[in-house]
């Protein structure tokens, strides 16, 4: 519920007006430079140079999230007020926009769900120390879940690699979407905003329509066919983006529609690989490797832009890192395939 509650801050904020529009816009490179104007080489250069900072940022904040992402969760549940730390991240949500959809989806989470009792041992408080070593068993903890899928269930084992990378990818592709719509197609603010609306709106009724596909065809079809459009989609706009505006208001938006249906069969493809009985700690598995995998993306596309200097070819580095998570997934084979491609 809170993650739906959240979806318009990462979706329209974030990737669409607070990036596109304001970080990487001219207000941050030389007023000299920036005086130069769209075309120019040195104002293209400090713009790449934007972009591929941005990337960079990500991509160390990945690798953060993946670090502290567990520990701050034993630390929520060892202090018994894992509804004080819910709160305070979402007053931040609440405090940038996005106020009446968080609030009108929010809510239920501190209404229904049953805080930790203080007489639970988990809610005793602990040492930053502790924390540390709580931090360690829980890393090993993982290891030895991976070890134990490993020796028993190896084809979900190879999913969960897969799905890490290709999921990454996807994220990518909303992520810098809007970017390379402003930066190398030219669209103006409004176009941009217009297309963040389309795209989400268009994302939303495809998954809804893929889900009918799911049941006929099962999820690994769906997954792969959504990845395999996003991949030449991605590569279109790429090589024919000199021919302008028009090739991202089409291929951008194909990209968005298969967004939404790749990330939707893949949960339910991991709920028929999952183990009987291990359901929940598969997909808390999902999440972590999804976590851990959360700086390839915007790696890539930091790696291409250094390269080149110019931001459209970022987007190669996004799809490279879909294109990948393809290939990995078209090595796994699960009992859950049979009968689908």
């Amino acid at each position: 519920m809170r993650e739906r509650a959240a979806q318009p801050f990462n979706s329209v904020i974030i990737t669409f007006v607070f990036t596109a529009l304001y970080l990487t816009s001219d207000q941050f490179i030389d007023p000299a430079i920036a005086a130069l104007g769209k075309g120019n080489k040195q104002y293209d250069a400090a713009i790449a140079h934007l972009t591929s900072g941005l990337g960079l940022a990500i991509t160390v904040g990945g690798i953060f999230v993946a670090l502290l992402a567990p520990v701050l969760g034993q630390r929520a549940d060892a202090t018994g007020r894992r509804k004080a730390w819910l709160g305070v991240t979402t007053a931040l949500l609440i405090a940038v926009g996005c106020a009446a959809w968080v609030l009108a989806f929010g809510w239920a989470v501190f209404a229904f769900v049953p805080e930790v009792r203080r007489g639970d041992e988990r809610a005793k408080p602990v040492s930053v120390w502790a924390h540390i070593v709580l931090w360690m068993k829980g890393y090993r903890v993982l290891w030895r879940d991976l070890m134990q899928l490993w020796q028993t269930e190896r084809p979900t084992l190879w999913f969960l690699l897969a799905s890490a990378v290709y999921r990454d990818g996807l994220a990518g592709v909303f992520t810098f979407g809007a970017i390379i719509a402003s930066k190398s197609f030219g669209f103006s603010n409004q176009d941009v905003i217009l297309f963040g609306i389309a795209a989400n709106l268009i994302a939303g009724i495809s998954t809804i329509v893929a889900g009918r596909y799911d049941d006929r065809l099962g999820p690994r079809a769906v997954i792969v066919a959504a990845l395999g459009l996003i991949t030449i989609s991605g590569l279109i706009v790429v090589a024919f983006h000199s021919v302008g505006s028009a090739i991202f208001w089409i291929f951008g938006l194909v990209l968005s529609a298969y967004v939404g249906p790749a990330q939707a069969a893949s949960r339910s493809l991991l709920t028929r690989v999952s183990p009987r009985g291990q359901e929940a700690e598969i997909f808390g598995l999902y999440a972590t490797t999804g976590r851990a995998a959360s700086f390839m993306a915007p790696g890539m596309w930091t790696l291409m832009i250094t390269i080149t200097g110019a931001t459209i070819w970022g987007t190669l580095g996004v799809i490279a890192v879909v294109a990948v998570g393809l290939v990995l997934l078209l090595l796994v084979r699960t009992p859950a395939d049979r009968g689908t491609i």
